[in-house]
């Protein structure tokens, strides 16, 4: 257990390092207009407005084009950025003048939240580490205690308890579904921790799975990288308030742990801040810094100096007084909420924060905790009598900068605690390694797709145990209001196949960060089945176009946002949690030699095909991807034949299209 632990403070620690490192080298070795080329600045802006305190908005400041629109770029809500003067040919002061957390993204304006900072780089770079550090120091010194029932299990110290299954339970929500009914049951019986897998087309159900809570609880969120940019905008750290809000139907006494100027507007009024400030104690609190700012306002006018030090000592009584008070109100604020909500591990709205390091919680629940590095999950962990996580191992894993080992199945003699795993590893997956099955139950019915875009994730990753809810089985595009019906609107699958054309089409893209790859025959395609679907009726906001690479992203934005800007585009990384009625999937790698890349890694392919709702247009070369290009020595597969299987199942059963065949 003490090597389990040490490994993993030595993992955050190599995790920060890189960070740091890499942030330093990027902002040292190219000029802004480079740093921009590449997707991960932007230059030539001006500060719109002053929106709330220290909220800016920012745009450009001499659009080339009208209406203006940024370039293409890796910028996305919850990315902590620095700000500085922008100087052409000399590259940016490390971490820049000021540093703040990005608010809102849209094609022609960003809103951030700004701090100041002398530093030469912003210290909110290491935070996310350095929290994460103090909760694995907490969790060593606690485990030399003793530790408790809930981290015995949790390491492996103690056998898991048997689950003893509510059955007298007042559902909020009675649209619930079995599967779903028998996981609440099942996370209330459970002693110490339960997990709840809940596979793609849970969105907005999920959530509601786990709102029978008890008197005092802790729901936390991973942090969700959502990147989509256009006025739809889903926030990556306000992905929590969706939890305030379904809860807040049900008059829970909520209290969300974050600052009012990085939440929802829609849930301002249950942000401590805001609690604290408007109630009968926060008023007597409220007085006190009032009374303090008059008097500082009657120092500055004072000649007598005996006045002025008579004024300085009340201001000195009256701080000591406010700080006592303030305490006294969060600590009764929080200790009389039935309802806590918070993110895991973010920029003062965390579950390591000031207020909430100490607190103890009947039930911390976790949702999206397959993609929480276990680190994080510790920082809300020590505060808990028992657990509940939510979430999917059999998609993305948490984003982090150090290498990922390969092949690492072994599972130590001491309860699954090996040092052989990276960051990558979740707590998660490290439970059901341990505990399998019985630690877990499944959300078996889904509400998103149409059953033949479910089909082959289910039987390949879900034991064909996923359900299509009857009310989006067999639901098309032409089932739309005013949509057509039409070769494209009366089919779920569709598959454009460039092999035809017996070239290689893929190009590498040096410019972008590690040679991203790209495709411009996919990228002409996209644009032919776009247009076609408009003609059908489908809605912009309707389609989504998402791909692997970077590059790719970049040239459909190059061609798509001029004629269409409500049409989202991103990687496939950004769009996990989303969904659209119609999604176009550009999969790029078309080369001689049958190399696929990280195509090869099944979750990222899992998230990939099931985003759409009624409609999945696969874009790509389907030689290079059934591995059947490359001579007698084809490029290895890492994927136990995924991908091929995908490749074989679409063939057999999507509309089948050539591309010399579509008119482009």
């Amino acid at each position: 257990m003490e090597k389990f632990i040490a490994h993993q403070i030595k993992l955050v620690e190599t995790e920060r390092k890189i960070d740091v490192e890499d942030t330093l080298k990027l902002l040292s070795a190219y000029a802004p207009i480079q740093l921009q080329r590449r997707g991960v600045a932007l230059v030539g802006l001006k500060v719109l407005e002053r929106v709330w305190e220290e909220r800016v908005d920012l745009e450009l400041a001499n659009p080339s084009i009208l209406p203006p629109i940024f370039p293409a770029h890796k910028i996305t809500t919850g990315d902590i950025v620095g700000l500085d003067e922008y100087k052409k040919d000399k590259p940016s002061q490390q971490g820049g003048k000021w540093s703040g957390v990005v608010l809102r993204v849209t094609d022609a304006k960003i809103t951030l939240a700004l701090q100041d900072t002398e530093e030469a780089l912003p210290s909110e770079i290491q935070e996310r580490c350095q929290i994460m550090l103090k909760g694995l120091e907490r969790l060593q010194k606690r485990c030399e205690e003793g530790g408790s029932s809930l981290i015995n299990v949790l390491l492996g110290q103690s056998d898991l308890s048997t689950a003893m299954p509510s059955t007298d339970i007042d559902f909020f929500d009675q649209t619930l579904n079995e599967s779903q009914k028998e996981a609440v049951r099942f996370a209330l019986g459970s002693p110490e921790v339960a997990l709840i897998h809940g596979p793609p087309g849970q969105l907005g159900k999920t959530n509601e799975c786990l709102s029978v809570v008890p008197p005092t609880y802790l729901s936390v969120s991973s942090e969700m990288s959502f990147d989509i940019d256009n006025d739809d905008v889903v926030f990556k750290r306000w992905y929590v308030d969706n939890l305030v809000e379904r809860l807040a139907q049900h008059r829970l006494d909520i209290v969300r742990v974050g600052h009012p100027a990085r939440v929802l507007p829609s849930v301002l009024d249950h942000t401590l801040d805001i609690i604290t400030r408007t109630c009968d104690s926060g008023q007597i609190v409220s007085d006190i810094r009032k009374e303090m700012d008059e008097t500082l306002a009657k120092i500055g006018k004072t000649k007598s100096r005996s006045e002025r030090r008579s004024m300085y000592g009340l201001v000195k009584n009256l701080r000591k007084d406010y700080r006592v008070r303030e305490k006294k109100v969060v600590d009764q604020v929080l200790n009389t909420a039935q309802v806590t909500i918070s993110t895991l591990n973010g920029y003062d709205d965390l579950a390591a924060s000031k207020n909430m390091w100490s607190r103890e919680f009947d039930v911390v629940i976790i949702d999206e905790a397959t993609q929480a590095l276990e680190a994080e999950c510790w920082i809300a962990l020590l505060k808990a009598k028992k657990a509940i996580l939510a979430g999917d191992h059999l998609q993305l894993p948490p984003t982090i900068k150090t290498p990922i080992k390969l092949n690492m199945n072994k599972k130590s003699k001491k309860g699954g605690l090996s040092t052989d795993t990276d960051l990558s590893t979740t707590l998660f997956d490290r439970l059901l390694s341990m505990y399998g099955n019985n630690v877990k139950r499944m959300l078996m019915v889904q509400y998103r797709m149409h059953q033949k875009i479910m089909e082959f994730s289910s039987k390949e990753l879900y034991d064909n145990k996923l359900i299509a809810d009857k009310s989006v089985a067999d639901h098309l595009l032409a089932d739309l209001p005013d949509v057509e019906s039409s070769e494209n609107t009366d089919v779920p699958l569709v598959m454009m196949d460039t092999s035809d054309t017996g070239l290689g089409h893929e190009i590498t893209d040096d410019a972008q960060e590690e040679q991203s790859k790209a495709n411009e025959l996919e990228v002409e395609l996209a644009l032919t089945h776009i247009r076609a679907l408009l003609r059908d009726g489908l809605q912009e906001d309707q389609i989504g176009v998402i791909t692997p690479y970077a590059a790719q992203v970049s040239k459909l934005k190059r061609d798509i946002r001029e004629h269409w800007p409500r049409i989202e585009i991103g990687t496939v990384d950004g769009f996990q949690g989303r969904e659209k009625e119609a999604i176009l999937l550009s999969l790029v790698r078309s080369n001689d030699t049958g190399e696929v890349g990280f195509l090869a890694e099944k979750r990222r392919l899992n998230v990939a095909m099931t985003r759409a709702k009624r409609h999945l247009c696969v874009i790509c070369d389907s030689e290079t991807l059934l591995g059947t290009k490359g001579g007698s020595n084809p490029a290895p597969r890492f994927d136990g034949g995924f991908l091929k299987r995908w490749m074989e199942y679409l063939s057999e059963e999507s509309d089948l299209r050539f591309s010399e065949f579509i008119a482009v």
